[in-house]
């Protein structure tokens, strides 16, 4: 099991990003903590754009599935510097992670 995150990079700014996947739990908890700090992280990234920064709901597009690999992709309707800083904290973040997940978390970005 793997958990990806895609990233898009238009003309230097940060413009959408796209997570997607599911780690396995831990046998002794149930629970993932991988899972539950890429998903608290992309919540946070996904309601502050929405609620703060006016970034209409229907950029954030929600693909749930029944064997919990669902999909978040998020699209800026256009570039802007300032989301853009928020979506690379977030890559930032997933990046660290990613260092320490043993390649259960896979972090790309397209486009320049």
């Amino acid at each position: 099991m793997q958990i990806k995150a895609d990233f898009v990079q238009e003309n230097g700014l940060y413009t959408g990003f796209s997570v997607s996947g599911h780690d396995l739990a831990a046998a002794d908890t149930g629970i993932s903590v991988l899972c539950a700090a890429v998903s608290s992280a992309v919540e946070l990234t996904c309601n502050t754009l929405t609620e703060c920064f006016g970034v209409p709901e229907k950029a954030v597009k929600v693909h749930p599935a029944q064997d919990a690999h669902n999909q978040i992709a998020v699209r800026l309707p256009e570039p802007d510097p300032v989301q853009s800083k928020l979506i690379q904290g977030l890559l930032l973040h997933l990046t660290l992670l990613s260092e320490e997940s043993g390649g259960a978390l896979r972090v790309t970005v397209s486009g320049q």
